[in-house]
């Protein structure tokens, strides 16, 4: 929930809960009405409203669910896991971002009256849309809770009653929701009890897990009270870096020290929140030893500790190579054997640590989020967090609060334990801003002032919040030509690009066959190519870059029989080999395409018979993406051209 949302709340809930919505049974203190009003006085919606779908185009839905492809391999487990016991009940299952729009589901056999009501893939279920609803209620309040029928605000949605958690991340920041809801219950409320239960459950274990996950070869700790043995929601998971020092958390750490008893986890030592050596234990990492079972006293609780000693990383002269697996290679790994990487990457190294913003440009797919993570691990705040927010994947509404955040109690239903904005979790460590270019006008104002004072005031604060950030942004756009047409400030610009750091296409890096070869051997590394596959890599122009040459790999190792990859295995957009044939308007546009990725993407919208949605797809790239390649290079559909 925005700031802005929380502050429209009225001192009288319960008096506009019963002018509004007398026979609607809702407490007037909760949640719930908060929910209510903000749906009517800051939505503007109608309850008894035409029902307008609010639903992700499949060339839209698939952006989405680029950039949550990690959360999406792990949280997919655990909605599975929920979906064996609940669906067969007669529930649906979904899992949403952080946004409410839903990524993947699982439906009873009987699907149509499932799909009827939104229960979809693709469907949005913010609160700006749909009002008082599971997911985008969840999302707003940041805690588990079900929405029974005439609870929803929409009449449209009274079938629905949706038990719903919340899913956050190590640095506690909301991935997402995961949600079971049924049809037309005729129970009370009180029936879907066991339902949450499951819900939150299986939340915690997707936390668990990416936590697992991301901080596989670090030092970390498992935290149980020894009589809580068999609840796993509230198994504590701390990640230590070298020093001792608390890098990651899951949500139940971030629970039990920092709401309840207002301790910073992240930057602490270890030794202050437990009564434990730090040398002792960093001494284990050195012993051979893979866990160890420990146990002490948390005040006056006996408290179990599962010590994970990650083993230590093998020694491998592998070529260097950026994909989307969560592992973050380093600057060497991702800078390869490209003369002009190699030398933007020496020059980065002798700026690092000295205060120095730095702007990562390049075109969709080039690897921006991976060199930011890397620039991180390589400076002297590799310890403290490394806290991303992508400027184009959150709406407008939602990128106040998430940057610069309130304190608790500074207007009328505010969380009494507020919410640190981006910038003040950044703290001590590195803040990422991708797609800078994307950011309101409004936001880039308050932005530079920030940078510039280095210091900031949360809603509600008395006193400034002293900043201390290695900023790193990124942008695939033309920041010189948004300035020219007042799309972007031109002093926060100098404020961002204190060193450019320009990343090369994948087609003008003379590393090409290096990269294929490590991203084969991440895959499998008993894959072969054959020689005309690997000519026709070699001289594709790949308009999608790196992702989009890891995603045709992907499925060229899913056809390859007995370990070899052949052209039959190779996507349609690489068994192409010469355009069809031109008409004479066609002819005379062709010709004036001056290189290989010009040609080969006019090729491409000739044989998709100028589908747009098609050809970004089998490029890996966002339609916004292929649309200015084609602005770029002049390329305009034949009744277009006079």
């Amino acid at each position: 929930m925005t700031a802005h949302a929380l502050e429209t709340c009225p001192t009288d809930l319960a008096a506009f809960v019963e002018d509004h919505f007398p026979e609607r049974g809702i407490r007037p203190d909760g949640l719930i009405a908060r929910s209510w009003y903000r749906s009517v006085m800051q939505h503007r919606l109608d309850p008894h409203g035409a029902v307008q779908k609010n639903i992700l185009t499949a060339a839209e839905l698939r952006d989405h669910q680029a950039l949550h492809e990690d959360y999406l391999a792990i949280a997919g487990q655990g909605l599975s896991g929920l979906a064996k016991r609940v669906v067969p009940a007669g529930f649906a299952v979904l899992l949403s971002d952080e946004q409410g729009v839903t990524l993947d589901s699982r439906l009873p056999r009987q699907r149509d009256s499932y799909t009827q009501a939104g229960l979809i893939v693709g469907a949005r279920w913010d609160e700006s849309i749909a009002g008082t609803n599971g997911i985008g209620t969840t999302l707003a309040a940041g805690q588990p809770m079900t929405i029974h029928r005439q609870e929803h605000f929409l009449v449209s949605n009274f079938r629905l009653s949706c038990s719903v958690a919340p899913i956050y991340d190590a640095q506690n920041a909301l991935r997402g929701c995961l949600n079971a809801t049924c049809l037309n219950s005729d129970g009370p409320k009180e029936a879907q009890y066991l339902t949450l239960q499951l819900v939150i459950m299986y939340a915690r274990l997707i936390e668990n897990a990416s936590f697992r996950q991301r901080y596989r070869d670090r030092l970390s700790l498992s935290l149980k009270p020894r009589d809580d043995i068999a609840d796993l929601a509230n198994e504590q998971l701390l990640a230590l870096d070298e020093r001792g020092r608390i890098i990651g958390t899951n949500h139940a750490a971030f629970v039990a020290y920092q709401q309840e008893r207002g301790i910073d986890l992240l930057g602490s030592r270890i030794d202050q929140l437990l009564p434990a050596n730090v040398d002792e234990l960093l001494s284990l990492t050195h012993g051979g030893a893979r866990g160890v079972r420990l146990r002490t006293l948390q005040g006056e609780a006996l408290v179990d500790i599962g010590l994970r000693i990650p083993a230590a990383p093998p020694q491998r002269s592998v070529p260097a190579r950026a994909s989307s697996r969560p592992e973050h290679p380093d600057l060497q790994r991702l800078s390869g054997g490209d003369a002009r990487l190699l030398d933007g990457v020496r020059r980065l190294r002798k700026v690092l640590d000295k205060g120095i913003p730095i702007l990562i440009t390049g075109e969709t797919g080039t690897g921006k989020e991976a060199f930011a993570r890397a620039i991180h691990q390589a400076s002297a705040r590799h310890a403290g967090p490394f806290v991303a927010l992508n400027c184009a994947a959150i709406p407008e509404s939602l990128i106040e609060s998430e940057l610069f955040g309130y304190r608790g109690g500074s207007f009328t239903g505010a969380s009494k334990k507020g919410m640190k904005g981006k910038l003040e979790l950044a703290n001590g460590g590195t803040l990422f801003l991708d797609e800078i270019g994307d950011m309101p006008a409004h936001l880039q104002t308050r932005l530079l002032r920030v940078l510039a004072e280095r210091e900031l005031f949360p809603l509600g604060a008395d006193a400034p919040v002293a900043l201390d950030v290695q900023v790193v942004s990124a942008t695939h756009q033309n920041l010189a030509e948004m300035i020219r047409s007042k799309g972007f400030r031109e002093d926060l610009f100098y404020r961002l690009s204190g060193m450019t750091l320009q990343l090369p296409a994948l087609r003008e890096r003379s590393d090409r066959d290096a990269l294929i070869d490590a991203l084969l051997a991440g895959l499998d590394a008993n894959l072969r190519l054959d020689a005309a596959v690997r000519e026709r890599l070699r001289g594709h122009p790949w308009p999608g870059n790196i992702r989009q040459l890891l995603n045709c790999l992907r499925y060229a190792a899913a056809l390859a029989e007995d370990g070899r990859i052949d052209l039959d295995c190779l996507p349609a957009e690489l068994q192409q080999t010469l355009p069809p044939p031109a008409t004479a308007a066609g002819t005379e546009l062709a010709a004036r395409l001056d290189d290989d990725e010009a040609r080969h993407l006019y090729a491409a919208l000739r044989e998709q018979r100028w589908n747009i949605s098609a050809v970004a797809e089998a490029f890996g790239i966002a339609r916004s993406t292929l649309y200015r390649k084609m602005k770029k290079h002049g390329i305009v559909q034949p009744n277009e051209l006079f």
